[in-house]
């Protein structure tokens, strides 16, 4: 994704969250190393920075990380899986069960999860904890940690699969029955 100027010369956060902007992501600051947020972001749920807005965010806090907005106004719904918590087994399990799940957008956390992002439905998909063990779902209401963000971990979030060459697909109804 190309840069188009913010006039804040801010780093790859700001570069991020302007590029995530241009996909019709709605996209927040959050404290380094962190997933609290550090703006009110609900607002967020229902119209998305601009890109002035962004800019000052990431001038403020040069090393904050940055989180994408889930649900309708992104038009996501993220899948978050945890293998810590058994979520790689689970995934394993829905899928033999459902069958195999589309590729698409997909990010590695900084804690060694996956972020699989899909199309939003359009009807409410509400945040979701335990669909199956380490297995959550992040829609309206929701916001999950992006690349180029930094796990407390100090591990990086990086693409898997990037929004830059792939779109993400469109979310398997077995998830929402989940």
């Amino acid at each position: 994704m190309r840069r188009r100027g913010s006039g804040s010369g801010g780093g790859p956060a700001t570069k991020a969250a302007l590029d995530y902007r241009r996909l019709g992501w709605s996209v927040i600051p959050v404290h380094p190393r962190s997933k609290r947020p550090l703006v009110r972001w609900q607002i967020y749920q229902y119209r998305g920075p601009d890109a002035p807005e962004i800019g000052n965010w990431f001038k403020r806090w040069p090393d904050a990380n940055l989180a994408v907005v889930t649900g309708a106004l992104s038009g996501l719904v993220v899948l978050d899986v945890d293998p810590r918590h058994g979520g790689d087994e689970s995934l394993s399990a829905l899928e033999q069960s459902h069958g195999a799940l589309t590729q698409t957008v997909e990010a590695q956390t900084g804690g060694g999860g996956r972020h699989l992002y899909f199309v939003h439905p359009g009807e409410i998909v509400r945040n979701r904890v335990g669909i199956a063990p380490g297995i959550d779902l992040r829609g309206d209401g929701g916001y999950v940690v992006a690349p180029p963000s930094v796990h407390p971990s100090g591990a990086p979030y990086v693409w898997i699969r990037s929004p830059e060459v792939l779109l993400p697909a469109r979310l398997p109804s077995w998830l929402l029955d989940a």
